[in-house]
């Protein structure tokens, strides 16, 4: 996706079969949620100009309040939020899996 699509108040876009949202919620911030509106994280502007002449992005995992993900691909930045997250929901299925059999 170009950097120019981040113009419009919310672009969405599906990544590992799931729908999320890009919201835009200020000339440099944008929340990022799934289809169902749960937060994943940010991405803001870091600086306007990087060393290729192109805007460097930040994203801030939900919760957190330092950057995870720097550069100027602001979606591959996005998708790592988003990577983090799933990840992060199957580590807690795996879990209530555990608990769930019998002797856990």
């Amino acid at each position: 996706m170009i950097a120019s699509i981040l113009e419009n108040d919310t672009v969405h876009f599906d990544h590992r079969g799931v729908g999320y949202v890009i919201h835009r919620l200020g000339p440099e911030d944008w929340a990022v949620r799934s289809d169902d509106g749960r937060t994943i994280g940010s991405l803001t502007v870091m600086s306007p100009e990087g060393e290729e002449h192109e805007p460097v992005y930040g994203g801030v995992i939900a919760g957190q309040t330092e950057t995870d993900y720097e550069g100027s691909d602001w979606e591959s930045i996005v998708r790592g939020l988003v990577n983090e997250a799933l990840e992060a929901d199957e580590r807690a299925a795996a879990g209530e899996a555990v608990r769930a059999q019998p002797g856990a």
